[in-house]
């Protein structure tokens, strides 16, 4: 509220939320099933999701998450879209995901791999190891819109 309020203050910054309709992907239970082992962690330990990049490869070990802090990760790190949790499952789980990057995800920030790398696709990746697919889809989201925004009087 400290940053909404400079904000408003030095910029006159007035904006509303509403639902726009934009890409998204929607994560969903693949046709085999989910492949992803219950958690052995205590239900009160705080989920533990850090990807680490290596030449050719990302491994993503998950302990102890749900599906949406998964797919939070997913939209804030690693797609360019919002990405919807849409398989019903609940509860904690531990999975680990490797996968061969590319220019897409990341912002572009991790150097693509080569077209024989080891690991396969992300989102090969997601069905093989996890038992879940993402589907590229349009739907409604939450969007922040800027409805007034000045330039900043001199100091």
């Amino acid at each position: 509220s400290m940053l909404r309020n400079l904000l408003t203050d030095r910029f006159k910054l007035t904006f509303h939320r509403e639902q726009k309709e934009f890409s998204l992907f929607e994560l969903e239970v693949a046709k085999n099933g989910p492949k992803l082992r219950k958690s052995t962690e205590s239900p009160d330990s705080p989920a533990a999701l850090l990807s680490t990049v290596y030449p050719q490869r990302i491994v993503l070990p998950a302990r102890n998450t749900t599906m949406g802090e998964f797919t939070s990760l997913l939209q804030r790190a690693v797609l360019d879209r919002p990405v919807v949790d849409k398989t019903g499952i609940t509860g904690k789980y531990d999975f680990d995901l490797t996968w061969a990057p590319d220019n897409s995800q990341f912002g572009g920030g991790v150097a693509a791999a080569s077209p024989d790398a080891p690991s396969p696709p992300f989102f090969t990746a997601v069905q093989q190891q996890l038992g879940l697919r993402l589907i590229a889809t349009r739907g409604p989201v939450d969007a922040l819109v800027v409805d007034q925004a000045d330039h900043p009087p001199a100091n």
